[in-house]
């Protein structure tokens, strides 16, 4: 896989910088008619389609220039959630490929990720800020267990307020099963309860119907999570059958491909 941009998201990268810098009066007049939406808008749109092609490539350079522009749009509008939101969201998914290699540091990263997306959550009612925290925060644990008894607490609490806002939200079970797969059955996780909120999960994704600027993200990805649930349970032919469907889905995603899939030719 690349380290660097395709030609389309470099070109997308461009489209969006010439939005924030065509301020002369001729740049204005020359713009087409699509100028009418705000900047920051149009900021937001592009690095959204940036992470919806890195998320599935694992590649952290689109990542990191679509937190570029948002970071943009943050600069024109301060105030707005979904900026915040996405800028959290694309920090946490750089700081899951990037959780587990050498000399990887995730800490700052999950740091911001948690700024932002508390100031989102605060100024927004968008319940996947609240589920995308809940899970930040638990890879904070991961990072260091230490923090287990204050973080632990406030993980949960961003959970419940997630269900609490939109109990049909698909990402928020889905997010849910994640955090349960990481979390000891003495404390409310394990994986039985990991395979029943993400079966609910994908049974939400069935009639989940976004509208933009909401998330919707995720469809093939409760299918990863559900398959690796039943690779540690040993069930094969069951977790291969779920890393087919999320390919069926997402064709492109190479974790499964490079990963998952040859690890359970081994177990095999």
């Amino acid at each position: 896989m690349s380290a660097f941009p395709s030609i389309t998201d470099r070109a997308l990268l461009l489209s969006a910088l010439m939005v924030v810098c065509a301020t002369s009066a001729s740049a204005q007049a020359a713009r087409p008619a699509t100028s009418g939406v705000p900047p920051a808008v149009r900021l937001r749109d592009s690095a959204i389609a940036l992470i919806a092609r890195a998320v599935p490539a694992g590649d952290i350079t689109s990542l990191q220039n679509a937190r570029a522009l948002l970071e943009r749009g943050l600069a024109v509008a301060p105030g707005d959630p979904w900026l915040m939101h996405y800028a959290g969201y694309a920090l946490y998914r750089e700081a899951t490929i990037l959780l587990g290699r050498d000399g990887a540091d995730v800490g700052p990263l999950l740091e911001r990720a948690d700024e932002l997306l508390e100031r989102s959550a605060a100024l927004g009612t968008i319940p996947e800020s609240h589920a995308l925290r809940s899970g930040v925060l638990g890879m904070m644990i991961g990072s260091n267990p230490l923090k287990g008894m204050t973080l632990g607490p406030r993980s949960g609490e961003q959970m419940d307020k997630a269900l609490e806002l939109d109990p049909t939200n698909p990402r928020v079970w889905m997010l849910r099963g994640i955090g349960a797969m990481n979390t000891p059955a003495m404390f409310g996780g394990g994986l039985e309860k990991a395979e029943e909120y993400l079966t609910k999960a994908i049974a939400l994704y069935a009639r989940d119907e976004p509208q933009p600027p909401a998330p919707s993200w995720g469809a093939h990805e409760a299918h990863v999570w559900l398959g690796q649930v039943y690779a540690k349970q040993k069930r094969v032919a069951e977790a291969r059958a779920q890393f087919e469907k999320a390919l069926a889905i997402e064709p492109n995603d190479m974790w499964v491909r490079m990963t998952l899939l040859p690890a359970l030719d081994k177990k095999k």
